[in-house]
Parts: structure tokens; sequence; C-alpha cells
């Protein structure tokens, strides 16, 4: 130990600088920087039995987050592509808690829907036997001590097992009544209260729910889902690459395939963020085809492509059915 101390005291100038040149490298700035991303092959996470496997990929379009220390904010200077963000301060973490429970939930939700879709459009057996309703996020003219995370149990002594039960008995009351809400959250019941309030002349309790669905299929499914992924904009794709997994076609025509967009159990396709981002990370990675929701994310990507004069061929859709017919009318052989 003596000659261990000895030591350091004789380098105590090399031990200094070595801590200093740590700390410049490790330590964090509350920045973080978003950046074109990759690709995820969701066809290969997809599993059932006697899978169909097509000579092509379906594959999700992601945003890579760097930490904001000093080389990668150095780095970023000379990254046209690099964007830096403020980070939540402390007084918004409260903010940022309740997003990553959103985004949690979100995912659930649209992966549960791009199956149900997919069994559905390609003529398998698929039966709902759950419904769970969370809250995901409370308007600001709520009236109500409602949380972020609550699941709905029951309303005025009334067990909630669908969206449309909810519905139905705000719908029935008056403007004004108060409703006892019980929820389940971090696996403790409480006992909530929401008063009904006036949304464009609809009863409304202010709340934006997500409703996860369990199910049962023939042929049985798993999806794999990473421990980082958040969100609900690989609804689309996942619905094509559970449909493509299911059908004997195949509807990738052995192309690079990818694509972004909120699904619902109609087939709608919704917008997203970080169109940009994403359309860089499918460029880098050679994709022959994206898909993206239309509207302002087509006309921003559209942009994009055009300004870059990338090689890749940009599809807007409004619905799964708009993707299927377009690969069955361009791709497949």
């Amino acid at each position: 130990m003596k000659r261990f101390l000895a030591l350091m005291k004789k380098n105590i100038k090399y031990v200094a600088i070595y801590v200093i040149f740590l700390a410049v490298l490790l330590v964090e700035f509350p920045y973080y920087i978003d950046a074109p991303g990759g690709l995820i092959n969701v066809s290969e996470r997809v599993h059932v039995k006697e899978k169909h496997v097509s000579a092509g990929t379906f594959n999700l379009a992601y945003v890579t987050e760097y930490k904001a220390t000093l080389p990668m904010l150095f780095i970023s200077l000379f990254r046209s592509d690099w964007t830096v963000q403020k980070k939540n301060t402390a007084d918004e973490k409260d903010a940022y808690d309740e997003a990553v429970i959103r985004d949690r939930l979100w995912i659930r939700e649209s992966y549960a829907n791009a199956i149900i879709l997919a069994y559905q459009k390609a003529g398998k057996e698929i039966e709902i036997t759950n419904e769970d309703i969370y809250v995901i996020y409370i308007a600001k003219e709520a009236n109500t001590n409602l949380e972020v995370g609550d699941k709905i149990l029951s309303i005025e002594g009334i067990d909630i097992d669908t969206y449309e039960e909810l519905s139905y008995i705000v719908d029935s009351k008056d403007f004004g009544d108060k409703l006892e809400i019980k929820v389940e959250n971090g696996k403790k019941t409480y006992n909530r209260e929401a008063i009904i309030i006036n949304v464009n002349d609809k009863k409304r309790i202010g709340i934006l729910p997500a409703v996860i669905r369990e199910f049962t299929t023939n042929p049985p499914i798993e999806l794999s889902i990473g421990a980082s992924e958040s969100g609900p904009s690989g609804g689309l794709m996942i619905s094509l690459a559970v449909y493509d997994a299911l059908t004997e076609i195949d509807i990738t025509g052995g192309l690079t395939i990818v694509g972004t967009g909120t699904i619902d159990l109609n087939g709608n396709v919704g917008e997203i963020g970080g169109i940009d981002y994403k359309i860089k990370g499918a460029v880098r990675k050679k994709a022959d085809i994206f898909f993206v929701p239309a509207g302002s994310n087509y006309e921003e990507a559209k942009k994009l492509v055009e300004k870059n004069k990338y090689k890749i061929t940009l599809v807007p859709v409004s619905t799964f059915d708009e993707a299927l017919e377009y690969l069955m009318k361009n791709v497949v052989k």
C-alpha cells in the first residue's frame, strides 16, 4: 500500500491529467443530439408457424440519439445532418417521465393493432379477448386527478372492459358531473375522479387513452420488441411484415422496403416525427422503397429527396390497403 501511495505521489501530475482527460470525454452537457438512424428488420422479428419467408424485407426506420459529451458536440459542428437539442430541465422531469410511459404504452397499442389488422386482411383467425384502457395524455383543460399510466378499471362502480363502455358512460352524463374512477397504476389501485367538460360541444373527461388489446390467433404469433424501442411509428411496417409472413405471395419482391407511420384497427396510417432523419438513414442503408404517411410527412420527405437527389422510391400512403396495393402492382413478380 505504501509503495502504491508513493507511486501515486510521484506521478500525481500525470494522474491529474488523466482524470481531467476522462472528465472532458465523459461529462454530459444538458443537451442531446439527433442524427440519422438505421433500419430494423421487422420481417425477422415476426414468428409464426409455417411462416412464409420472402426474398426481401420490411424494415423500420429510426432516429439515432447521442449523448452530448464534449467530443460529440465538437463533431456535431461538422455534421449538417446532426441537430443539437436542449434536454428537459429539472422542472420538466415529470413531463419527461410521462413521455416515457406514454411511448411504451403507444408501442404496445400500435403493435397489437398491426397484428390484428394483418390477420384480418390475410383472412386468418384472430379473436380479441381483452381490452385495457390506459391514460396516456391529460389535456390542460381537464378537471381530474387522473395520471398518465393509469389503467381504468371502473367508472361509477361499473367495470370497464372496452373503450366503447367508457365512452357510453361519459356520454350518458351531463356537463359538470363528477365521475368516480377506479384505476391501477404501478400494481396499486387508486380512487380518482374527473369532471365532465365541454370539448367542441362533446362530453369529455379530458384524456387521451391508449387501448391495448389482447388476442388469440391461428396460427399463433410472436413479435419481438427491443427493450429500448418506444412509440407508435412502426405500426404500418409491422402490419405489412405480419401480412407477408401469413400469406404465400412474396410482397417484398426481393427488395429492402422501409417505412414509418402509425396504424389503427381500420388500417389508417398516421403521421410521425423525425421523418428527415429516417429518410437519411434509409438512404444510407441503400433501401429501395420508403413508405411515408401522406400529407406533411410526405411533403417534407419529398423536398429532402429531391434536394439531395436520393436514389430511393418515396411512396405516400394513407392506409394499409394503399401500401399493399402499391406492392401488388409495382413489386410483386
